[in-house]
């Protein structure tokens, strides 16, 4: 009886370490599907069938190395986030996205009414605005002054609510992340894989100074100061990483943010990842990359909450064989393989 005790437990606590499943993304590269998260998967060659204004022999994707067979994957918390992708990328879907959100906010900026809502706010916090003859660069400014302004945000959000509210219950972005995968060798990827590091992080730090100044958006302001690192992994291959979210001036909700370049086998690998609610200061990253070993960090970072966990386990693992429940030989198996 003691011995059934002792494989029940040791077989109870084997498949509790298991969180994930695995799986095969091409190219030699596999990631983790956390529980209950919903995967979706789309070619480049199925998206041109689907828009047919999308050609594939741009210099670009030869560039950065997509060809017809690069893919892009979301994997996501919910069906609904799926959903949206899965509209997104298809002509029938994008055209009901459209007819039942983006149509009617349209709709709403010709309609006078909501458009003298919208001014009275502003007059309220900035009663001198002339809007009969405001310049480009006074409207910039205005801009400016609005992401800045916590409670026209506010006004303006209770503004939008219905139509955010609609959006969101058919939608619901709430937590996932974006691969894109190259099928080719990827020649940005050659050119740069040689170059220093430090020298790589200033033309980075550059462009992003240079986007700002030439875009002439608010909503861009951070992008200057963008945190992010460059470095090598173990295998020798540039990334790009930034848990540094960008968030938005003109919504008072944040989100977490974490960002991924690099390439494996010269194939060039982006990945973003997004949370919204319940992040803990993170997003599923670094649980969905692990199994890449792409990421330096990924094969190290163990978080409190599993540590306890793996404690626990091998504190009961222990007294199991301590009472006789397992031998020698089955102690030493299952420990290993807990810590593994």
């Amino acid at each position: 009886m003691k011995k059934l005790l002792g494989i029940l437990v040791l077989g109870l606590l084997l498949s509790g370490n298991v969180i994930a499943k695995s799986k095969n993304i091409g190219n030699g590269l596999s990631i983790n599907i956390p529980n209950n998260y919903k995967y979706f998967e789309l070619t480049f060659r199925q998206l041109v069938s689907r828009f047919p204004d999308i050609t594939s022999d741009e210099q670009i994707y030869d560039d950065f190395g997509i060809g017809v067979d690069a893919k892009l994957i979301v994997i996501a918390n919910n069906k609904k986030t799926i959903k949206f992708f899965d509209d997104v990328t298809s002509i029938s879907g994008l055209e009901k996205l459209n007819r039942k959100h983006v149509e009617p906010l349209m709709q709403k900026f010709q309609d006078q009414k909501f458009l003298n809502k919208m001014m009275k706010i502003i007059q309220k916090e900035e009663p001198n605005v002339d809007f009969e003859n405001i310049t480009e660069d006074e409207m910039v400014q205005l801009m400016e002054k609005i992401s800045d302004n916590p409670k026209m945000i506010k006004a303006f959000e209770r503004l939008f609510k219905p139509y955010i509210k609609k959006f969101n219950a058919e939608y619901d972005l709430d937590k996932y992340t974006i691969l894109l995968i190259g099928d080719k060798k990827s020649d940005f990827i050659d050119e740069i894989k040689s170059e220093d590091i430090d020298n790589l992080n200033q033309i980075v730090r550059d462009g992003l100074i240079e986007l700002y100044e030439e875009a002439k958006d608010p909503s861009l302001k951070d992008i200057k100061d963008w945190k992010f690192k460059i470095a090598k992994n173990h295998n020798g291959d540039l990334y790009l990483y930034s848990n540094d979210s960008l968030q938005s001036p003109y919504v008072t909700s944040k989100f977490h943010q974490e960002i991924f370049i690099t390439s494996h086998k010269d194939r060039i690998l982006i990945a973003l990842s997004i949370c919204v609610e319940k992040c803990n200061n993170t997003t599923d990253f670094l649980d969905i990359i692990k199994p890449t070993n792409l990421y330096v960090k990924s094969s190290t970072v163990v978080s409190e909450t599993d540590n306890k966990d793996l404690t626990e386990q091998l504190k009961t693992l222990s007294e199991l064989y301590k009472s006789g429940a397992l031998t020698k030989e089955e102690f030493t198996k299952a420990k290993k393989k807990i810590l593994n």
